[in-house]
Parts: C-alpha cells; sequence; structure tokens
C-alpha cells in the first residue's frame, strides 16, 4: 500500500482547534462559514452524524463565532427560555431525551422574532424524528441540514497524524499507513485506537512504531 504524505491537502476552520475539512464533511463545514447567511425563518441547521464526527466540534467553533449557549439536555432549556437576550442555541443530543415539544416550538419561533439562530446536532435527521406537536413537525421538516459522512482513508490518515502531533508525538508514516490498511473506518476507531496506543506508549516507555501498533491491534 502507499504511503501517504504527511502534508494533506486539507483546508481548515479555525476554532479551537484546527478543524480539518475532507469530503466527508465539507458540506458541513461550510454551513458553519456561511453564518449569519443561514436560510429564514429560524437561521437553523441540522448538523447530523455519527457520533465522534466532529459534529461537537463545529458547534464549539459556531459558539465561538456568534457566542451561542448549549443545551445539551432538556432541562436547559429553560433558562435559554428565561433570557431575554437574542436567542443563539446549540441543541446537542436532540435524538437520545425526551425534549418539550412546545418549548422547543416556541425556541423556533423566538429565533424568527429576535433574528436569532439554531444549530441543532443528531445522529439522525430531525426531519425524520417522530414529534407529537404538529407544528414543531413542520418547523423540524423546514431546517436546513448538513450530513457528516463517514472518513475516507486520507482524513482517517490525517485524524491520526494529528491526535499525535497535538501530543508532540512523532508517528511514523509506516505506522500511519498500517493502521489505516487494518482499521475500521469510523470517528470512534480513530479515537479509540489512538488513545490505546498514546497510553501503550507510554505505559512501556516505546516510541510509536508499527510493533507498538501491532500489538495495539492485536490487544483491541
Amino acid at each position: 500500500m502507499q504511503q501517504l504524505p504527511l502534508d494533506m491537502p486539507f483546508a481548515k476552520l479555525q476554532g479551537r482547534d484546527d478543524f480539518i475539512v475532507s469530503d466527508c464533511n465539507k458540506l458541513a463545514a461550510a454551513w458553519i462559514n456561511r453564518w449569519p447567511d443561514w436560510p429564514k425563518p429560524g437561521r437553523s441547521l441540522n448538523l447530523v452524524g455519527p457520533a465522534g464526527a466532529g459534529k461537537s466540534h463545529l458547534a464549539a467553533i459556531w459558539q465561538e463565532l456568534c457566542g451561542a449557549q448549549l443545551c445539551d439536555q432538556p432541562a436547559a432549556l429553560a433558562a435559554v427560555m428565561a433570557d431575554d437576550a437574542v436567542p443563539l442555541v446549540v441543541i446537542d443530543k436532540i435524538d437520545r431525551a425526551d425534549w418539550p415539544e412546545e418549548t422547543l416550538f416556541h425556541l423556533f419561533n423566538r429565533c424568527d422574532g429576535q433574528s436569532g439562530g439554531l444549530l441543532i446536532l443528531s445522529e439522525q435527521p430531525i426531519a425524520q424524528m417522530h414529534w407529537d406537536l404538529a407544528d414543531l413537525r413542520s418547523r423540524m421538516r423546514g431546517v436546513a441540514m448538513a450530513s457528516i459522512a463517514l472518513p475516507d482513508d486520507a482524513l482517517v490518515y490525517a485524524l491520526l497524524d494529528k491526535y499525535f502531533t497535538d501530543r508532540q508525538m512523532v508517528a511514523p508514516q509506516a505506522m500511519l499507513t498500517y493502521l489505516l490498511s487494518r482499521m475500521e473506518r469510523s470517528f470512534y476507531a480513530i479515537q479509540t485506537i489512538a488513545a490505546a496506543l498514546d497510553r501503550r506508549s507510554i505505559a512501556d516507555k516505546k516510541p510509536l512504531s508499527v510493533a507498538l501498533a501491532r500489538l495495539v491491534l492485536q490487544d483491541m
């Protein structure tokens, strides 16, 4: 298998850390860059993707752009609705809890009336979720959507390399190529394998290498 060069031709979206943009997430990144030019009414966007895909990272970048509040549980909505400020809100894990539908509908209305913004993170499109309240169901179906797909080979390589570079660890190209030829293509696998290698390298007091990667994969 041909080795991939380290100078990957990716754009970077500036935020708390650099967000690497590839084919699987470039639409989602482009939407964040478009702010505040999001569709009305509501200026709302649904970011859809598997766990670990970078939805929260993009949401953090958007929060830095506009000062949005994070709601990652239904109870947090009450504080948002009690605040008179312009509603700029990130709703995370909307498909993992029982959110109050009337409150969500009123939040959409406030975003309309006060030129706010709403970023909704989910693993399935909110337009396809079950909503009992007809008005909210109509709203959800009108929200713009951007999907983050599973990573391609180039992004897997770049993310592995970035993980170790951020920790000031030298990741040999031969090791990264070895991992790429044997690992699952998912954001979860990238995080799990990289963290396991990090721990093994520290525990064994050995540098990153193909041999170390082989041991980690065998253990997993």
